[in-house]
């Protein structure tokens, strides 16, 4: 966009923003360095990625310059990532509003935090295509202990589920996004369980892998294994298409180890399609980077896979097939 001089070997898809404010986020999430009581010398960060700072004038008129017809990297989405401050509702209304006024053909998502219904009828009024709840926990135990009441955090289980739920009425069915955070003390079979409860109730589930980050409460958590995710991208997918019923998954101890009825050849196919392995956000969502660093085996591939990479998630997910 002109605004930082930054280098990539993979461009977004989407445009991601975050809304600023001097004082931190009030939650208190774990594994986020914008949460209350972390280290704002990481403050720049979400995830692994920095976020700086620019003048709302200067990325408006940026905006219109990279969205012009000649230019093929012009962007399919903007993303508002939404801290939770005082005014934050007034700050995320007002820049889905105008630029939607200017772009009213660009899609506009935001992952924000539980908001009335009301609210919820204004976002969708002026332009939000798409709204996000992320729980990043998959359990209501683990959900308290991470950003929830057993961490003094302001957020509830039952709370996030019914802004959800209320959010379908206004956006409609497959509108209504949340996200999970696999590996923050989850087995593998409790993750794909609230991914299927997601599914059933017409919430599209995207996935990320944790990432320790410097600063938070879990700088020193270990991720877990590639693998393991790549297991879980599989089952989502699955279960997305209803191609598999989640009765046919089984689990040793909490961990995938087969899927029946399933063969080599329709992990093979799956493997060429690319969509299961891909970033799972929203439509359009590539996010390069997000989660792992240059250079290191990607968790979402943000980009069509090499030839080395589809055998390299093949020899990961072989042990699944059962015919």
């Amino acid at each position: 966009m002109g605004l930082k001089d930054v280098q990539v070997d993979t461009y977004p898809s989407t445009c991601y923003l975050m809304t600023y404010t001097n004082s931190q986020c009030i939650g208190k999430c774990s594994f986020c360095p914008q949460a209350s009581g972390t280290n704002k010398k990481y403050s720049d960060n979400l995830s692994r990625v920095q976020w700086p700072v620019f003048e709302w004038d200067n990325f408006i008129n940026n905006l219109f310059e990279n969205q012009k017809s000649i230019n093929k990297l012009r962007f399919k989405r903007i993303c508002i990532q939404v801290l939770n401050y005082y005014g934050f509702f007034d700050d995320v209304l007002y820049i889905i509003d105008e630029i939607h006024k200017k772009y009213p053909d660009l899609n506009i998502s935001t992952a924000i935090p539980p908001v009335s219904t009301p609210k919820m009828e204004k976002l969708h009024n002026v332009g939000l295509e798409r709204i996000g709840i992320a729980l990043d926990a998959c359990k209501p135990s683990l959900f308290a202990k991470i950003k929830g009441p057993d961490n003094h955090g302001p957020y509830s289980w039952k709370n996030h589920w019914r802004a959800m739920d209320e959010a379908l009425t206004i956006f409609g069915n497959g509108k209504v996004t949340t996200h999970f955070i696999v590996g923050l003390g989850e087995t593998e079979e409790e993750m794909i369980s609230s991914i299927h409860h997601a599914i059933e109730r017409n919430i599209l589930p995207g996935i990320f892998l944790f990432t320790p980050i410097k600063g938070t409460p879990m700088a020193l958590e270990k991720r877990p294994p590639i693998e393991s995710f790549r297991r879980i991208q599989l089952c989502r997918f699955l279960l997305l298409r209803n191609l598999q019923n989640i009765f046919r998954f089984s689990f040793t101890d909490g961990v995938l180890v087969q899927i029946n009825n399933f063969s080599q050849e329709e992990l093979q196919s799956l493997i060429d399609e690319e969509l299961p392995f891909l970033t799972a956000g929203c439509p359009d969502c590539n996010r390069p980077n997000y989660t792992y660093r240059p250079g290191e085996e990607a968790s979402g591939f943000p980009r069509s896979l090499t030839f080395e990479e589809k055998e390299m998630v093949y020899n990961e997910l072989e042990s699944l097939v059962s015919i």
